[in-house]
């Protein structure tokens, strides 16, 4: 049976100290169900738990974030009020989520991306009704 998982590691801003030890040792075999979980919130993974994850030398792979319906809500809810987050706003968003603010940072700016491409899509579909669409790139 795979040992608990860690207690979480949340706060703003993270408490200097040593770095994270892997989350387990080189000849550990099978690694546990939650390792791979626990990589999307920033924590290292031995090489040995997940070998597919090949890095550089020194560099932990960074693994993507899934985010849960409840944490995609209220970063949309976030997002409606305002496009931009910064300082004490992102870090208690960030906390009340239980997410990092690097990735509630990354979050609003992949979402400003995709927010400015619909305006356009949206721009050039109203221009074609009007029969002055140009021609796309």
């Amino acid at each position: 049976r795979p040992s608990p998982p860690p207690p979480p590691f949340w706060g703003c801003p993270p408490a200097p100290g040593p770095p994270l030890p892997p989350l387990c040792a080189p000849s550990c075999g099978v690694p546990p169900a939650w390792a791979a979980r626990l990589g999307a919130t920033g924590f290292l993974i031995s090489k040995c738990c997940l070998p597919l994850f090949k890095a550089k030398p020194g560099k932990a792979k960074r693994v993507r974030t899934i985010f849960s319906s409840e944490q995609l809500a209220r970063l949309e809810q976030e997002f409606s009020r305002q496009q931009y987050l910064v300082g004490q706003e992102r870090c208690l968003l960030a906390s009340s989520l239980h997410l990092t603010e690097e990735q509630v940072k990354v979050w609003f700016q992949n979402r400003r991306i995709k927010w400015r491409k619909q305006s356009l899509e949206q721009q050039q579909a109203k221009l074609a009704k009007m029969g002055l669409a140009t021609p796309q790139r």
